[in-house]
């Protein structure tokens, strides 16, 4: 499976429109002005900005693991790591659907199969957004602007999950299906998708993985904070909680490469209507994104190369 040879192109691309972004970010807010504004950072603020990503990274593994445990998966330990950290190099893909590359490197791994651990990536992407709206919810009450997202995503959210609290009207529909020979290979799929969808957006399984959703985003929220105060602009903790989960949920729903152009869109644009200066916010965007969307990508690019040697070495 040459997974990485496939993925050099949509990764190539998204470097691509990413460097775009930016060019176009820094000419709106004036390249030179903006070149200031990081030479009088505050150095002191950079180690715990790059730091705070990858502990969202560790929190969102101890959910992987957990959704694997109530799968009764069980992958090698180092494995585990490898393929975990791949699916962060497919966040640059449209909705983050490039995450089910870490179905194909389990199901080469362990044998699980899709139908058993594609809803894992589906409760990962659920979760995510439920803590999202939360932490929207949080912080709504700092911004007066774009405050209909968080609801309208909360409510679609919402209706998702309780789309598998109704078993007996869904095998119900199921069964009508079933009778189309042509369509039995996709209900027989989709029966043992909903099972173990299921299990993992149970109550019990909820509670947990969004309150870790909640903190591990909560980290994203901060990054804005830190930035913000090493450029020397001011921001609410709880305004950065809100930028963070608005600028997040609009990049998911515009179903673009990691949100590109919208997330960095929102995140200007919030930050210019809480009053900051738009070299500052500029400077906070770039460096926002630098570590909460690049940095991860570099990391599942090296776990990815490592997942597939190690299972190379194993066939």
């Amino acid at each position: 499976m040459d997974t990485f040879g496939n993925y050099k192109r949509q990764l190539f691309t998204s470097f691509v429109i990413g460097l775009a972004i930016t060019v176009v970010l820094l000419v709106l807010a004036d390249l030179q002005a903006v070149s200031s504004v990081f030479r009088a950072m505050d150095l002191r603020y950079l180690p715990l900005i790059l730091a705070l990503a990858p502990l969202n990274y560790i929190l969102r593994f101890i959910k992987w693991n957990y959704f694997l445990k109530i799968s009764a998966i069980n992958p090698d330990p180092l494995v585990n790591r490898y393929i975990f950290m791949s699916g962060l190099s497919m966040t640059i893909t449209p909705g983050k659907v490039g995450e089910l590359l870490k179905c194909y490197l389990l199901k080469e791994h362990v044998g699980a199969p899709i139908s058993q651990t594609s809803p894992i990536v589906m409760a990962e992407r659920v979760t995510d957004g439920l803590a999202m709206v939360i932490l929207g919810f949080i912080g709504i009450m700092a911004f007066p602007y774009g405050r209909a997202v968080v609801p309208v995503a909360a409510v679609l959210l919402v209706l998702l999950v309780a789309l598998f609290q109704f078993e007996t009207l869904f095998n119900r529909l199921l069964c009508c299906l079933e009778k189309y020979s042509i369509l039995k290979k996709v209900v027989i799929f989709t029966r043992e998708f909903y099972q173990s969808a299921r299990l993992l957006l149970s109550l019990r399984s909820l509670l947990f993985t969004v309150g870790i959703g909640v903190i591990s985003w909560g980290f994203e929220g901060l990054i804005v904070y830190l930035a913000v105060k090493a450029f020397g602009g001011e921001i609410s903790i709880l305004g950065s909680f809100f930028v963070i989960a608005l600028s997040s949920l609009a990049g998911a729903i515009s179903f673009l490469p990691g949100g590109l152009g919208v997330a960095e869109g929102s995140i200007m644009t919030l930050l210019i209507l809480g009053g900051m200066s738009t070299q500052v916010a500029a400077a906070t965007t770039l460096l926002t994104r630098f570590s909460t969307l690049w940095l991860g990508v570099a990391i599942g690019i090296i776990g990815l190369v490592f997942a597939q040697k190690v299972l190379k070495a194993s066939s």
